[in-house]
C-alpha cells in the first residue's frame, strides 16, 4: 500500500511538473518539454535581426549545472574559481536579473576533471522549494524567496572526475545518487525536512563502480546507471530490485518508455575508430629506438604515444588516453623491453569490451535486453527518446535515430557542427536542440525518416549544460551566460 500511495504521488507530480522544468533534463529527466511548448528554431547573436529572439542574457559565474525553472523563477547552482564561493543562484525569468544567491559553506572542494566544475548538480524545484546538491558540502532547501529551510551536510565523494549527479524529486522524497570510489550510497530524504527517509550502500564488488548519472524514477523503481552496472531500488524503501552487469563508465542518464529502459552503456577504450592500432615490438624499435640498444628508454618513448582517442575533443585537456611509460615498464629498469611490450598489448586487448545503447526490459532479479545499438555511442550525452524514436548525440555532430520498438537504424548523419558534445539532446514542439561544446545549437525535424536540419545557431560561447525550456523560451547555459531565447 505504501509503495501504491508514493507511485500515485510520484505520477500526479510528474502531471504538475510538464509545464515547468523542474530538474536536470526537465520532467523525469526525460528531456522532453511539454506538448504546447513552441521555442523559436532560429536565435542568436549571429542571427539576423528580427530572428535574434533575445529576451535577455546574463553574465552568471562559472558552473556546469543546467538551468531549472518553476513559474517565474530560473535556478542554477555555480562555483567562481576566484572567489572560491559555491553558490545557487535564483533569477527573473521574465528579466535574467539576479533576484538571490546563497553560497554553500563547504570546507574544501572537490577534485574534479580539468575541463569540468565542482558545481555540476542542476536544482532540483517543486511549488514550495528549490533543492540544491553540492558535492562538496551536501544537500540545501530554500523556499522560492530565497529563506533557507533546512541543510544536510554529507561527505564529500571520493571520485576521479567530480559528483555529476543531480537530485530528483519522486512525491515527497528527494533522491539523491551518492556515489565514489568508496562508500557510494543512494540516499532519500523527505523534502520537507531534509531527515533521511531511507539510504541504500551500494555493493562494493571488486573493480571501481561510481557513477556521475542522475537516476529516473519508472514505475515504483529508481533506476540508476553506475560504473559497470545498470540497476534499480525500491521507490520506497531503497531496497533492490535488479541488476545488469554490463562494461560501461556510468555516466548518461536513462530514459524509459512504460516497458523498456534505455541506458547507454559507455567504455572507457571506445569503439574501433578511437582505438588506434598499437604497433607490435618490432616496429616499436624501428621507430623509436634511437640508440639501437634493442630496447626503448623513457627519453625515447614519446609522451603522447596514444592508447585510445576521442575523435572531435581534441581541444580538451587531458580527453584523450596516453600510454604511460612506467606502466609498462614492469621491472622498473627504465627500458621497454620485448616481454613487456608484448605483456602490455596482450592486457590493453583483454580491456576492450562492448558498449551501446541497451534497451532493457526488467525481469526479475535482472533485466532482459530486447536489443542493442554498438555503433556511435555518446560518452556523455544522454539519449532522448520521442514518439519511438531514440536519439543520440555523439562527439563530431554525429546524430543517431533508432527505432525504438526494434532498434533498427532510421538514420545516423554529421549534423555539420563538429567538436565535443556534454549536452543531451531536448525537445519541443517536434524539433530537437542539440548543443556542441563550441556552442552551436543545431536544431532538427525530430519526426522524418531522414535527418532534417532545421537552423544552426552560434552562442559564440564554450557550452557544457543542457537547456531548459518552458513554454515558448529556452534556457541556455554557457561558459559564462545564461540565455533566454523566445518569448515568455
Amino acid at each position: 500500500m505504501k509503495s501504491l500511495i508514493l507511485l500515485l504521488a510520484v505520477t500526479s507530480l510528474f502531471a504538475q511538473d510538464v509545464a515547468n522544468w523542474p530538474q536536470f533534463r526537465g520532467p523525469n529527466a526525460s528531456g522532453v518539454a511539454s506538448a504546447d511548448a513552441a521555442p523559436p528554431t532560429e536565435f542568436g547573436p549571429t542571427q539576423p535581426t528580427g530572428k535574434q529572439h533575445l529576451l535577455w542574457k546574463q553574465a552568471v559565474p562559472p558552473g556546469h549545472s543546467s538551468p531549472s525553472a518553476w513559474g517565474e523563477h530560473v535556478y542554477l547552482s555555480a562555483f567562481d574559481p576566484q572567489s572560491q564561493k559555491l553558490e545557487l543562484l535564483c533569477l527573473s525569468r521574465k528579466t535574467g536579473a539576479i533576484l538571490w544567491r546563497h553560497g554553500a559553506p563547504a570546507e574544501q572542494f572537490e577534485k574534479t576533471h580539468v575541463v569540468s566544475n565542482p558545481a555540476t548538480a542542476t536544482p532540483a524545484i517543486d511549488a514550495e522549494r528549490v533543492y540544491a546538491y553540492f558535492g562538496s558540502f551536501g544537500l540545501m532547501a530554500f523556499n522560492h524567496a530565497g529563506e533557507t529551510l533546512w541543510s544536510l551536510p554529507l561527505p564529500m565523494p571520493r571520485t576521479v572526475h567530480g559528483s555529476g549527479a543531480s537530485p530528483i524529486l519522486a512525491g515527497d522524497l528527494l533522491i539523491l545518487n551518492h556515489d565514489g570510489i568508496q562508500g557510494g550510497y543512494l540516499l532519500a530524504v523527505d523534502r520537507r525536512t531534509g531527515k533521511q527517509t531511507w539510504k541504500q550502500e551500494y555493493p562494493a564488488p571488486g573493480g571501481r563502480r561510481e557513477s556521475y548519472s542522475t537516476p529516473i524514477v519508472w514505475h515504483d523503481q529508481i533506476v540508476l546507471h553506475r560504473a559497470g552496472v545498470v540497476d534499480a531500488y525500491d521507490l520506497a524503501t531503497g531496497k533492490p530490485h535488479w541488476s545488469l552487469e554490463t562494461p560501461t563508465s556510468g555516466l548518461s542518464t536513462p530514459v524509459a518508455s512504460n516497458d523498456i529502459i534505455f541506458a547507454q552503456t559507455w567504455n572507457l577504450l571506445g569503439e574501433d575508430d578511437q582505438r588506434p592500432p598499437i604497433v607490435d615490438f618490432a616496429t616499436l624499435l624501428k621507430k623509436y629506438d634511437k640508440d639501437g640498444d634493442g630496447a626503448i628508454s623513457e627519453a625515447e618513448f614519446p609522451s603522447d604515444f596514444p592508447s585510445t582517442l576521442r575523435p572531435e575533443a581534441e581541444k580538451i585537456p587531458h580527453s584523450q588516453n596516453y600510454v604511460n611509460f612506467r606502466s609498462v615498464d614492469r621491472n622498473r629498469d627504465g627500458l621497454i623491453q620485448k616481454d613487456e611490450w608484448e605483456a602490455f598489448l596482450t592486457a590493453s586487448a583483454a580491456m576492450v569490451k562492448d558498449h551501446g545503447l541497451l534497451a532493457l526490459r526488467p525481469d526479475g532479479v535482472t533485466a532482459k535486453i530486447v536489443w542493442r545499438e554498438d555503433t556511435s555511442i555518446p560518452e556523455v550525452p544522454s539519449p532522448l527518446l520521442y514518439k519511438n524514436h531514440l536519439f543520440l548525440m555523439r562527439n563530431g555532430g554525429v546524430l543517431t535515430c533508432l527505432d525504438a520498438a526494434t532498434g533498427k537504424l532510421i538514420y545516423r548523419a554529421r549534423t555539420g557542427a563538429t567538436g565535443p558534445y556534454f549536452a543531451s539532446p531536448v525537445e519541443a514542439g517536434g524539433r530537437l536542440y542539440l548543443v556542441s561544446g563550441d556552442g552551436v545549437v543545431t536544431v532538427i525535424a525530430a519526426d522524418k525518416s531522414s535527418m532534417q536540419v532545421l537552423a544552426k545557431n552560434e552562442l559564440g560561447e564554450d557550452t557544457f549544460s543542457s537547456p531548459a525550456i518552458v513554454g515558448n523560451t529556452i534556457y541556455i547555459r554557457t561558459a559564462r551566460s545564461l540565455f533566454a531565447f523566445g518569448s515568455l
